[in-house]
């Protein structure tokens, strides 16, 4: 029989199956040890070998594994919710805990809207993303994503809302300095609210670090201190979507930290359980909650299932307390390192530009460097890449479709935060290999072959 997981990886008879993990590494089942350069999917971020999660797991199921949270409270889903409103930002303070990313993204743009209506808004309905955007697989948040490749063959089925180009400095046509650039790009946003008409819009989502789509792709941060501007003068909901990088993914908890603002709905998922427990939330600021107080005459109709049922949530405190400056420090210290073994690649003729912060680093490839002109998209570069760092070892996140939906290849590197230095001397020199392979230009080429790929 054959096992269907996502993306058809389940129908390859080929593909790799996982029979242990620690540390930083995957080990096959014919006992092959791969260097996790992903995380999985930037989810693993302490790594596949945290501590004391097994007697987490084994003392809170044996207390109680679930209750409905529509009728019962429940103490690790409190516990948690406290100890995110610590860690993130003010006036951040409730959390609503879901099963992923995608319900996370979908509750945010829901609250965006009821939080509207208890106040009297009752137009205000639209919500903007960015082209080059990606926020879930279910149906509320595809719609809201900016990748052809996996909202085509759904668009019948989708509420397709305004757009605003993607933050994506390296393909930008604006002029001055990065920052201007930043502003300047992020007033995109204040154009299409107006065009909508401010009475009409009800939030703007966001990725502040782009991921599977772009590549670590990222503004200066001027970009959404503007944002935030703009979203207060109209009187639209922030939307910060940090799913794949919140919890010190970037060097900070939170990637909108490097940009010192605060969004009024932060969604997070992945490193939070650290891939222990499918959870995920949206965390909302206290004008917000306050809003849907159980003494106030309005509230929040949404849920699922397994909302903050307790073995998740129980978990995901255990995973989320062990995020402190010390993990910041070493997040920033070994993607600096990893960042320092890539440096030979600069100035290679295939390489556009490397990007990213902390440990999420993206490695842009083009069929020329000078003139940023993309692969075809025939030639799968991304996919050729991914499948030579796999045979040597080494596990990374491609990607493809970053210039215009279809062309446009890239890299995504985010080992967990615990890698060993020898590991990430192993990934970059893994993945420099594999450029020099596929390409068939070596590092020290200032030029392009006549054949490229």
């Amino acid at each position: 029989m054959t096992t269907f997981y996502k993306w058809g990886s389940g129908t390859n008879p080929d593909a790799p199956r996982i029979e242990h993990a620690h540390d930083e590494f995957l080990i096959t089942a014919e006992g092959e040890r791969i260097i996790d350069a992903a995380s999985g999917a930037l989810v693993v971020n302490l790594g596949h070998s945290v501590p004391d999660v097994s007697e987490r797991m084994r003392d809170q199921s044996e207390d109680v594994a679930y209750v409905s949270t529509s009728y019962f409270r429940n103490e690790p889903a409190d516990r948690l919710s406290e100890r995110l409103a610590d860690l993130t930002p003010d006036p951040l303070s409730a959390s609503f805990f879901v099963g992923s990313g995608s319900e996370a993204n979908e509750a945010a743009i829901k609250l965006a809207r009821a939080y509207h209506l208890a106040r009297g808004n009752e137009r205000k309905e639209t919500v903007i993303c960015r082209h080059g955007s990606y926020h879930g697989a279910t149906l509320g948040a595809l719609s809201l994503s900016g990748k052809p490749t996996r909202t085509a063959p759904f668009v019948p089925l989708l509420d397709r809302g305004p757009r605003i180009p993607a933050a994506y400095p390296y393909r930008w046509s604006y002029e001055g300095t990065p920052e201007e650039q930043a502003i300047a790009a992020a007033r995109e946003l204040d154009r299409a609210i107006t065009r909508e008409g401010p009475e009409t819009v009800a939030a703007f989502i966001a990725e502040p670090v782009s991921g599977s789509t772009l590549g670590a792709a990222h503004p200066h941060p001027a970009y959404y201190r503007e944002v935030r501007r703009i979203c207060d003068r109209h009187d639209v909901c922030f939307i910060a979507d940090e799913v794949m990088t919140g919890f010190g993914r970037t060097g900070e908890f939170f990637a909108v930290d490097h940009a010192g603002v605060t969004p009024d709905i932060l969604t997070v998922g992945k490193g939070i359980s650290g891939g222990y427990a499918p959870i995920a939330a949206a965390i909302v600021s206290k004008d917000i909650a306050e809003t849907f107080d159980a003494d106030s005459d309005h509230s929040f109709a949404h849920g699922h299932t397994f909302s903050a049922n307790p073995l998740s949530t129980a978990i995901a405190d255990h995973v989320v307390g062990r995020y402190d400056e010390d993990v910041l420090a070493d997040v920033r210290e070994r993607g600096s390192a990893l960042r320092t073994a890539l440096s030979p690649l600069e100035g290679h003729p295939n390489v556009g530009e490397i990007r990213g912060l902390g440990l999420m680093q993206g490695i842009e490839l083009v069929a020329n460097a000078e003139t940023k002109h993309p692969f075809d998209p025939e030639k799968t570069v991304s996919k050729r890449l991914f499948e030579r760092c796999l045979s040597e070892g080494v596990y990374v996140y491609p990607g493809s479709g970053s210039v215009d939906g279809r062309a446009g290849d890239h890299l995504l590197l985010g080992p967990p935060f615990i890698t060993s230095p020898d590991s990430i001397e192993t990934i970059a020199e893994t993945v420099i290999e594999a450029i020099e392979s596929v390409t068939g230009n070596p590092v020290s080429s200032g030029s392009v072959a006549d054949n490229p790929v």
